[in-house]
């Protein structure tokens, strides 16, 4: 049985919670220029550490304040729902996972492989048609087993389709490519729907538009730190200068990507059917 708080105010007309807004945006344009600048200005050095720790401060400020606003630009109240929770985390953890790879494949077949953008486009949609084939089949069987299994079995397919993709070189076949793509794409069609459904699904009636905008918020948070994670391994292996420094990078950013996959494997196990 999902834990609902009885104290969550309804919904309703609310002001824009600008301190909490500057304070989120200013952490998280911190932590991506600190990950970002790492591999020119080096992870020891002294302007790369305070972007790193200023942006850990500004968003503890950020939870301090939304904890004591009158109209939160995020209700963390909503938090103490363990299946909201549960579902948000790993919504995070499967954005991170996918925009990973939207980042880094261009890169590995236009520089890597010497393809034109067309091709490289033609061949990265491997993983949205078997995503958009897998979501809705998925959707329907989690209404009759619960959001758990689907979950377990789409990061755990994510996982496979990451690491599959960590083995690329300058000979890998293209169709191994479109394999892990499709591995990959299958996975998130397979966790996207009983997640989103446990999300919106777990939060009371009165607050379902705050829960659809922490969804939303989940899906930019993930697209960034994936964003900014893939870029920092990526950007820090590419610097070294090496004949295979650009291959080395991705599959090294691949690795760390399905390890966070792994990791959206048990978050799914603890969410409540």
């Amino acid at each position: 049985m999902t834990f609902i708080p009885k104290d969550l105010p309804a919904e309703g007309g609310q002001r824009f919670d600008l301190p909490g807004g500057l304070l989120f945006l200013s952490g998280l344009t911190a932590l991506l220029l600190g990950l970002n600048k790492g591999a020119d200005w080096g992870w020891a050095s002294l302007p790369v550490l305070g972007l790193l720790f200023g942006s850990f401060l500004l968003l503890v400020s950020f939870i301090q304040v939304e904890r004591r606003s009158s109209s939160p630009m995020l209700d963390l109240n909503l938090f103490r729902i363990p299946l909201f929770s549960a579902a948000t985390f790993s919504a995070v953890l499967n954005y991170i996972c996918v925009y990973t790879i939207t980042f880094l494949l261009p890169f590995y077949l236009i520089q890597g492989r010497g393809m034109d953008p067309a091709q490289a486009g033609l061949l990265l949609t491997a993983q949205p048609i078997i995503m958009a084939i897998a979501a809705p089949i998925s959707g329907s069987l989690s209404d009759k087993i619960g959001s758990r299994w689907p979950g377990m079995i789409g990061m755990g397919l994510l996982s496979s389709g990451l690491f599959m993709l960590a083995r690329l070189d300058a000979t890998t076949p293209l169709l191994f490519v479109v394999l892990g793509l499709a591995v990959a794409g299958l996975g998130t069609g397979t966790f996207i729907s009983p997640n989103t459904s446990a999300l919106m699904g777990s939060a009371p009636p009165q607050r379902q538009g705050i829960a659809s905008g922490v969804q939303a918020a989940a899906r930019n948070a993930g697209m960034v730190l994936g964003i900014g994670l893939a870029g920092a391994i990526f950007t820090t292996h590419l610097a070294q200068n090496t004949p295979d420094a650009l291959y080395h990078g991705i599959d090294m950013a691949f690795v760390a990507a399905g390890g966070i996959a792994v990791l959206g494997i048990v978050m799914s196990a603890i969410k409540e059917k």
